[in-house]
């Protein structure tokens, strides 16, 4: 069976057992509410976490989240799959908690983002740390340094950050998660993604330098 088929099978299944589940959850069948945390609870854990970067902000974000599905569990009629219904309200969530408390230290985007000439080349030359960063990967100052710079992104593209590359949702998934088109989520990921190529490029220099 090729990996297409195994994944599309994998899917199908995913999407039966997330239906059985449901029914449970409008029944009130006994035991509903364990499996649920059983299967979903680490994992939009980890989503809050990824996005608050605070460990009881994301308990408590996460405890909203698990509330909000059993709630509003009538509420879904399927039109995407549910667990991408609920990464959708654990992101809301996220982001109602983020606005509440309105951040100082997230920056600009647009301050690293490269500069290109009129005929489309880099303005300046930009580093390759694809190399070092490989020979870096278990550096654990490099790991932290990551986590920092991902952090200082702005709500909109850290949030694609994460469920893309964090989470390796497909940017379709994200896309109905964040009710954005494809193109945009292609755009923030790839302007995300350069930000943290470029603050990372000055990482390294600075450490080659010292």
């Amino acid at each position: 069976m090729s990996e297409s088929k195994k994944e599309s099978c994998m899917s199908a299944e995913r999407w039966k057992e997330d239906e059985a589940l449901l029914e449970s959850l409008r029944k009130g069948t006994p035991g509903a509410v364990d499996e649920l945390l059983r299967l979903y609870q680490g994992k939009i854990f980890n989503l809050a976490m990824s996005i608050l970067k605070n460990q009881s902000d994301a308990e408590e974000a996460a405890q909203d989240v698990f509330m909000t599905v059993i709630r509003k569990a009538d509420t879904f009629h399927g039109n995407s799959a549910f667990y991408s219904w609920m990464y959708r309200i654990c992101v809301n969530t996220c982001l109602m908690r983020l606005r509440g408390k309105r951040r100082n230290e997230t920056v600009s985007i647009e301050e690293f983002m490269p500069v290109f000439t009129d005929q489309g080349m880099h303005a300046s030359p930009m580093d390759d740390w694809s190399k070092e960063v490989e020979r870096d990967a278990l550096n654990e100052e490099l790991g932290r340094m990551i986590r920092k710079y991902t952090e200082e992104l702005s709500e909109k593209y850290r949030v694609v950050f994460v469920l893309s590359d964090v989470e390796g949702l497909s940017n379709e998934e994200t896309a109905k998660i964040l009710g954005l088109t494809v193109p945009a989520i292609k755009s923030r990921l790839h302007r995300a993604r350069l930000y943290l190529r470029e603050q990372l490029s000055r990482y390294l220099r600075e450490g080659k330098a010292g």
